[in-house]
């Protein structure tokens, strides 16, 4: 709720605006605008209510915003003498300027209740007004703007055109209050009006005393003559008054093509303005947006040619860095030239040096007039151009001189004073884009010299990557190497414990020849021989020579297949091929290298899809799969069972390793891909095993997952996606 001191504006204010939103809107737009700021037509109709400053705030731009007119307050204020009634419109009309103008000042201060209007006639039809506000009281810069219209409305009474309204001080300018002068369309005729007047108040005082006086007739006849002469006087006014407005409004038209045609060229310089804003706000790089500049003066802006300067700070140059219009031999020359700022004989044109230290904008519309007073490097600059005007703005950011732009006519144009609001506003789109094209250039060069770092520092990462997995090979071959010389000496042993069997038959082999190649066999030396066959088995070992032989064989041939494997393993990645390899038929390889003291009481099962081809080296991805399956033995102590499940779902190949050891816990969950995180004790691992594993799934399109939760076991996931 607001108190009541807080409203300051009458209802009857908004008559002129209510039907301006209805002209605009028409009554139901009207009324839904009303009801989105809380009000209606019917408060606004009470003529005896007020209204907040917050309440007319919120009206007055809903308005500017529905109708997209932003000077709405004005609009509404010039319309005023046609929404104050046919009657009072007559009424004011046969007053007089002075009259008027002191009433109105009287009922704005009955209406805005904050307002002091002090209005004084300061020549013919000529007034000033002077408008304070009470106890600090802050309006709104429409409410001024309504004021203006209201003011320059104010002939219209009259029939006259509308009135001059200069607004020399303005609290929204600075000024402590508001002050207008508002002068009248004179006619000339002024003395009619004043007839009507004085014929007016005679024919009431003769109508008076033809109603006191008997006879009545004399009296009322004389008042009616008077009257009629009045209204002759007052019709004569008005058709003056109407023909000098009609004349005015010739020349106000006259004044208003001249005008029109400015404005025309105004709002292609504006147009052309936003379109050059446009570039320079997309240019990213500062050559780039010193040759969009100069080439959109001269083609979208018309001038005959420009050229942009820039300050080399760490050389104290000013360097040209684009320029058109003159030719090509001369532009070359332009574009390539630069001098000391601090060498005053080649100071270039100077009035650049001039612009630049001054942060002054220069119009030189009489190059010769400027020829005298400057060096002869300069005046050569100069006089080699061939300009008839030259402008020349500095190009400034945060008080600091960046450079300049100049433009130039060649064919007798000069410049005017629109030309230097133009380019100041131009200058400073530039050496803000300036500014954001260095940084985004300085930005750029860190980021590429970022970037080359970057790439330094992957390729040793990388290398250090392939390092690592060298020494996680190397690591997982000795961990290997223990268990698999105990494979190892299985048939080793075998072929010692065989070998003095083997001697003893060949040497038993060898007595029973020496016995039967004697001559005549003694029945004693028969049952010799047949002692010894029967000693040495001769006849069962000689039949099994050959399984013997074989078995050795075979002990041998593992004993070369395990260690060619592990010469394999031990080899670098980096070199190998990558080409279809079966999935299945890989880790059923890595079950096979496992040592029986690595695979301890564990129970493998296997469920895989033995169709399933995935292109990677293979050495590469057993590495992987052995990794995991070495963790999950390691969960479970070498006792239990690891579940090795390879199915496809949909367009993707999983492969899950389950154990049903204690889980992880969700602390340590989020680190198990971490290179050197391992939960084991010194000297039972590394911490890079599933690092690498899930290095070498993403290398080759996969993603190794896990899921666990502490008693449920731990399953790792490798997700494969096809095609």
């Amino acid at each position: 709720m607001h108190s009541s001191h807080d409203a300051v504006y009458s209802n009857r204010i908004m008559a002129t605006y209510l039907a301006f939103l209805d002209q605009r809107l028409g009554c139901d737009g009207t009324d839904a605008l009303l009801a989105r700021v809380g009000t209606d037509r019917i408060k606004l109709s009470d003529i005896n209510g007020f209204m907040t400053q917050t309440d007319n705030d919120a009206l007055m731009y809903e308005m500017m915003k529905v109708t997209g007119e932003p000077d709405v307050a004005y609009i509404a204020g010039r319309e005023y003498p046609k929404h104050v009634g046919r009657m009072l419109g007559f009424i004011a009309g046969v007053t007089s300027p002075q009259f008027l103008m002191k009433s109105f000042g009287q009922i704005e201060e009955r209406l805005a209740r904050k307002t002091i209007n002090r209005t004084e006639q300061i020549g013919y039809n000529k007034f000033k007004v002077d408008i304070t506000l009470r106890d600090g009281f802050k309006e709104r810069d429409f409410v001024c703007r309504n004021r203006i219209g209201m003011y320059e409305s104010m002939p219209l009474f009259f029939g006259l055109p509308y009135a001059h309204v200069e607004h020399a001080e303005c609290a929204f300018r600075g000024d402590d209050h508001c002050v207008y002068t508002v002068q009248f369309p004179d006619t000339g005729y002024g003395l009619l009006l004043r007839l009507f007047q004085i014929s007016g108040v005679a024919a009431l005082v003769l109508a008076l005393l033809g109603a006191l006086r008997a006879p009545h007739w004399p009296w009322l006849a004389a008042a009616l003559t008077t009257l009629s002469a009045g209204l002759i006087c007052y019709s004569a006014y008005r058709g003056i008054s109407a023909k000098k407005a009609l004349e005015w409004s010739v020349l106000s038209n006259e004044a208003l093509v001249n005008q029109n045609r400015s404005l025309e060229s105004m709002n292609m310089q504006i147009h052309s303005l936003q379109e050059l804003t446009l570039l320079l706000n997309g240019s990213t790089r500062v050559q780039e947006l010193c040759e969009r500049t100069v080439s959109q003066l001269v083609s979208a802006f018309k001038f005959g040619s420009s050229q942009i300067w820039l300050v080399n700070p760490a050389r104290n140059e000013l360097r040209c860095r684009a320029a058109v219009g003159y030719g090509v031999e001369r532009t070359a020359t332009v574009a390539s030239a630069a001098f000391d700022l601090g060498d005053p004989q080649r100071t270039g044109y100077g009035l650049f040096a001039q612009a630049l230290v001054d942060q002054k904008t220069l119009i030189i519309n009489e190059p010769e007039s400027a020829l005298g007073s400057l060096s002869p490097h300069a005046r050569e600059l100069l006089e080699s151009h061939e300009l008839s005007s030259l402008i020349i703005t500095p190009l400034v950011h945060d008080g600091k001189s960046l450079g300049i732009l100049a433009a130039e006519y060649h064919q007798g144009q000069k410049f005017e004073h629109k030309d230097r609001v133009l380019f100041q506003s131009l200058s400073n789109s530039v050496a803000n884009a300036l500014v954001t094209a260095e940084l985004f250039e300085e930005m750029q060069s860190k980021i590429d010299q970022r970037t080359r770092e970057l790439e330094v520092a992957t390729q040793k990462l990388l290398a250090a990557q392939e390092m690592a997995i060298q020494s996680e090979k190397l690591s997982s071959l000795g961990r290997m190497a223990a268990g698999v010389a105990h494979e190892i000496n299985n048939p080793l042993n075998f072929l010692i414990n065989i070998l003095p069997e083997v001697r003893r038959d060949v040497e038993g082999l060898e007595k029973l020849r020496a016995i039967l190649a004697e001559q005549a066999l003694p029945p004693a030396v028969v049952a010799r021989w047949k002692a010894v066959d029967g000693e040495y088995d001769l006849a069962d070992h000689l039949e099994e020579k050959d399984f013997v032989f074989d078995k050795i064989k075979k002990a041998l041939d593992k004993s070369t297949h395990i260690a060619n494997s592990l010469k394999v393993f031990s080899r670098s990645s980096s070199k190998e091929s990558v080409v279809p390899e079966n999935v299945a038929r890989m880790i059923l390889d890595v079950i096979d290298l496992l040592p029986q003291q690595v695979r301890g009481d564990t129970v493998i099962q296997l469920d895989i899809d033995p169709d399933f081809e995935l292109n990677a080296n293979k050495n590469e991805m057993e590495q992987a799969f052995l990794a995991v399956i070495n963790n999950a033995i390691d969960a479970m102590n070498q006792k239990g069972a690891v579940i090795i499940v390879g199915k496809r779902t949909g367009d993707v190949f999983v492969v899950r390793i389950t154990d049903h050891g204690p889980g992880i816990p969700e602390a340590a969950l989020k680190k198990v891909f971490d290179p050197f995180y391992t939960t084991k004790p010194p000297g039972k691992g590394t911490g890079l095993g599933l690092t690498i594993a899930s290095e070498i799934a993403r290398k080759y399109g996969g993603v190794l997952a896990v899921e666990s939760a502490p008693g449920q076991g731990t399953t790792f996931s490798f997700t494969f996606k096809l095609g």
